[in-house]
């Protein structure tokens, strides 16, 4: 196990910043307003889809063109809604980013596979905490930080699903780098952990955003399942898009409700 002693993420002197950066690529993060609250959407399908429901998008000229981010406002409420690719690195830099321009909290919506039996595909997961299979987490805190989200957040989203009657499983993740190594020991492993759900981002999004001093959690839908040696589902199926789409009306009612 690493130790808390030895670890880079002490280092303090870094050559680029997420400011700078932006700041290179002609975007001044002190001269724009999108609010304090950003909805990350973990699938571009689901992203244009979210922005199709949305009567008020504006264009902000992000920078970057593996990424998108617009400022929507619904219900007299404004908050920032990006796609900030896949995987733990992307996520770290989007974070990053977004906390330079005031962004202040990050519900994130995602999908990923299942290695336990009794949940289902299109099944809701509300994210408790997330083991770090990743290796971008280890460049923002030692082994022994835990990715955890924030719990005020995390209880309006189950508030908001419990008040409209949907069912959900609340749990932990696994957040891996490594979508073609989830063999059959690890799903074993993770079976027997209790572990909900493997997706890409988590463990570095609970990581990263704790370490920038952002609340974050993390809601999304089972897309496939790793049970009794075969893989079931298709993770960005039109059927699972749908069930996203109609758990991001829900985050976004509980973006326009607070306080």
């Amino acid at each position: 196990m690493n130790s808390l002693f030895n670890d880079i993420w002490y280092s303090k002197k870094c050559y680029l910043t997420s400011k700078s950066d932006l700041l290179d690529q002609n975007f001044d993060p002190d001269k724009i307003d999108i609010g304090d609250t950003c909805l990350i959407v973990f699938s571009y399908n689901l992203f244009k889809e979210i922005l199709k429901s949305i009567p008020n998008v504006i264009d902000l000229k992000w920078p970057y063109n593996t990424t998108e981010l617009k400022l929507c406002t619904k219900n007299g409420k404004k908050f920032a809604i990006h796609f900030p690719s896949y995987g733990a690195t992307r996520i770290a830099s989007s974070l990053e980013q977004l906390s330079v321009c005031g962004i202040k909290k990050v519900f994130g919506i995602g999908l990923g596979g299942t290695p336990q039996k009794y949940i289902n595909i299109g099944d809701i997961v509300l994210l408790e905490g997330s083991i770090k299979g990743d290796g971008t987490s280890s460049y923002y805190s030692p082994v022994e930080f835990p990715a955890v989200p924030d719990f005020k957040l995390v209880s309006k989203v189950q508030n908001k699903l419990d008040v409209c009657g949907e069912k959900y499983h609340v749990g932990l993740s696994f957040g891996t780098d490594a979508l073609y190594k989830e063999e059959e020991n690890l799903i074993n492993l993770l079976e027997e952990l209790k572990v909900l759900l493997i997706d890409l981002e988590s463990s570095a999004f609970f990581t990263i955003g704790r370490r920038l001093d952002l609340k974050c959690c993390w809601a999304g839908i089972v897309s496939d399942r790793l049970v009794v040696r075969k893989h079931e589902g298709i993770a960005h199926s039109e059927s699972v898009i749908n069930e996203l789409l109609h758990l991001s009306q829900y985050i976004i009612q509980v973006i326009e409700e607070r306080s």
